[in-house]
Parts: C-alpha cells; structure tokens; sequence
C-alpha cells in the first residue's frame, strides 16, 4: 500500500486534466473561477462548462471572454449531479484518458493548486480520488474543508477541520472518508468502475454517496491539503437558509438508506436524533427558527418520498 504521505517527486510532466464547472445564473462567479484557471498554469489542461438553463448571459460572457472554454448547454437545471453527469458522459463516451476534476464555479483556485493534486493522484496508485484544502474566499486563513469524515456506525457526515486556521493544522497528506463535491478530482477510470454520480440527489449528499461507491468499488480517496482551493461558500442557496437546511436533511436520510445496512438501523435511529438535533439547536441559538423546522421537514418528506 503506498504511503500518502510520502512527498511527491519533482520534474514529473503534468497529465491531462479535465476540469468541469456547471453553472447556473454564476455570470458574477465565473470571472474569478475562469480566470483562476487561466492563470493555473497548466499545460494540459481542458476546461468544460456545464450551464444548466441559465437566464443571465453567463454563456454569451465566457463564449466572448473565455473561447478556450468548452460550453455544454443543457436548456434547464439538471442541479449538480446532474449537470456533472452531462460532462462526464460526454468524456467516458470520447473514451477520455487523464484526471477530472469537478469544480464549483464560486471557486477561485490558487497557482499549483491543480499540479498538486495530479501529482498526488500519479504517485498514489491506491488513491481514485484526491481533494485540497478549501478555505473561505472571503477569509484564505480559514478553513472550510479539510478532509470528510463519515462515521460508519453513527451515520454522521462532515467537514474536519472547518472554522480553523490553516497554519495550524497538519499539511501531510492523508486518506479520508469522502471528498466534497466543490473540488473533487477522479482518475478518468473511475467513470467505467463507479459510472455516473446519482442524479436522485436534489442538492447535497452526491459527493458524500460517490465516494462511497468509490471504496465500496476497492478505491480510496486522498485529501492533499498543500492543494488549496478558495470558496465563496453558500453562493447558491445563502449559508443559512431555510432551503439549504430542507435539502441537507432530505439528503442526509437518502444517503443513509443507501448506505446503511438495515441492521443497523436501531443505532442510526439514536445517533441521527443527536445528529440533526444538534444541527437543529445550532439554527434556534442563532434565532432561526425556519430553518430548525426545515430541517424536520425535509426527514418528515424524505421518508414519506414526497416530490420536491
């Protein structure tokens, strides 16, 4: 088993690398995400935007400014899953040879960012996927994500390392759990083993139910945190809202019957009303008192297979 966090050698040439952005109505993100690519730099890179039915001139901005970057128009919103799958359909169908990596497009990704994380996937024969580190655009020295962690017999899913700062947590490489969907970067292989990710996901939950599939399959998933990637976090949906809170417990449950054997259920059922009790008192301390009931709701409509 090769050791993640054995120092990567230098001098190694760059391999192909796809990088896919859905977006949607992200005209005000994309510049600093495009460019942030642009400016990499990185010989052999390929950039795919995925617009999923935006109504502002998201696609007419980047066919005048960006003619390198490839536009796949889906005509309406797919959501992430997927939107992801339009672009990852395309390149296992062109029989697609190299690293892919999923990027948010509220993303802004430092210099040697990408080379970090190639290099990581070349010299990890056991890894299919790697992350970086993201921190909080607005505040660099913070982290947002630092690994993802799943706790296989409570069912509880998150971020390590989020509020810190950076320079003090470990840059060693390591293996984690699950990779965010904001940046997650898979070998091209990894399409014909896993496939696609699952669309049945509405928002959130994707990530975290692929990387499953992923070590279910024998793979494993690799975070670098010397990658470092910038996120202009809850552009989509706001940090808060009652939405987002709906939609992370809707997806949270799904992920859990997925995953989850029955027979472990009886402990699911104890630790889940820790879990979102917790998440719930986080909304009421903070006086938000619809999105402590959102997150009931979305169990309560998940359970019940009520349509979005």
């Amino acid at each position: 088993m090769s050791d993640p966090s054995r120092e990567i050698p230098e001098g190694r040439s760059p391999q192909k690398l796809a990088v896919v952005v859905v977006n949607w109505n992200g005209r005000e993100d994309l510049p600093d995400c495009l460019r942030s690519l642009r400016d990499a730099p990185y010989m052999e890179l390929r950039v795919i935007m995925v617009d999923n039915g935006s109504a502002d001139d998201s696609v007419a901005w980047t066919r005048t400014n960006y003619p390198d970057v490839e536009i796949l128009e889906t005509g309406e919103n797919l959501r992430w899953a997927g939107g992801n799958n339009v672009a990852l359909r395309q390149l296992r169908d062109e029989q697609y040879s190299g690293h892919i990596l999923l990027l948010n497009n509220d993303t802004i990704v430092p210099e040697g960012s990408l080379r970090r994380m190639t290099d990581a996937l070349e010299d990890t024969p056991d890894a299919w996927a790697v992350t970086p580190r993201i921190c909080y655009a607005n505040n660099p020295a913070l982290i947002w994500y630092d690994g993802g962690l799943v706790g296989r017999h409570t069912g509880w899913v998150r971020h390590a390392g989020i509020r810190k700062m950076a320079g003090k947590l470990d840059y060693n490489r390591r293996f984690i759990d699950y990779g965010t969907g904001c940046a997650l970067m898979i070998r091209s292989d990894v399409l014909r083993t896993v496939g696609l990710l699952d669309d049945g996901y509405y928002f959130y939950g994707e990530d975290a139910d692929y990387s499953l599939r992923i070590s279910k399959a024998g793979g494993r998933i690799l975070h670098v945190p010397r990658a470092v990637v910038l996120h202009k976090v809850s552009a989509t949906l706001g940090s808060n809202s009652p939405r987002k809170a709906y939609l992370r417990s809707r997806s949270h449950l799904r992920l859990l019957g997925k995953h989850w054997r029955r027979a472990s259920w009886p402990l699911l059922f104890v630790t889940q009303i820790g879990f979102l009790g917790g998440h719930t008192g986080w909304h009421l301390w903070h006086g938000r008192m619809e999105s402590a009931l959102a997150i009931w709701q979305g169990v309560l409509d998940e359970m019940r297979s009520v349509a979005y």
